[in-house]
């Protein structure tokens, strides 16, 4: 899609340095790849939500509650007192006729009702999202983008 509005874009004049619809292309990219793998994952010991920035890692012991806002987006509430809002259910046109993040809170309090576990040392932890596609795009724009200012004189 970003190819086509390039290839649009060029067509018309709009840009006359196709280095810049490189970097655009490459910066669709990203955005395409940070939001869309946006997800929660349930697994064996710990709840994980995915977001384009930070990952949260939650053992499912420190799982308070799980609930939407009144604009649908999953908040998962942990007994240390944090929030963790999930990008992948934050609330849309098609959630609201759906219903998908509600079915997803269901969801997710049954697997942390049946996994939780006795009590361990293991924390709750934030890292940075590692996005490999999305990271080297982000290298490439900045790269292209440097370039096309270079030779634009």
């Amino acid at each position: 899609m970003a190819v086509m509005i390039f290839c649009a874009a060029a067509a018309i004049g709009l840009i006359k340095d196709p280095l810049i619809g490189v970097a655009a292309c490459l910066g669709t990219i990203v955005l395409t790849r940070r939001i869309g793998t946006a997800r929660i994952i349930l697994g064996k010991s710990e709840l994980k939500v995915v977001n384009p920035v930070f990952t949260y890692r939650v053992p499912y012991r420190l799982v308070m509650d799980v609930d939407t806002s009144t604009g649908g987006t999953l908040t998962v509430h942990t007994t240390e007192g944090e929030e963790i809002h999930s990008t992948a259910f934050g609330g849309s046109l098609l959630d609201h006729f759906f219903g998908t993040s509600d079915r997803a809170v269901a969801r997710i309090k049954e697997i942390v009702r049946q996994r939780r576990g006795p009590r361990t040392e293991a924390q709750a932890r934030r890292t940075l999202t590692v996005s490999w596609i999305a990271d080297f795009c982000l290298l490439g724009t900045i790269g292209v983008a440097v370039a096309a200012l270079l030779t634009s004189g």
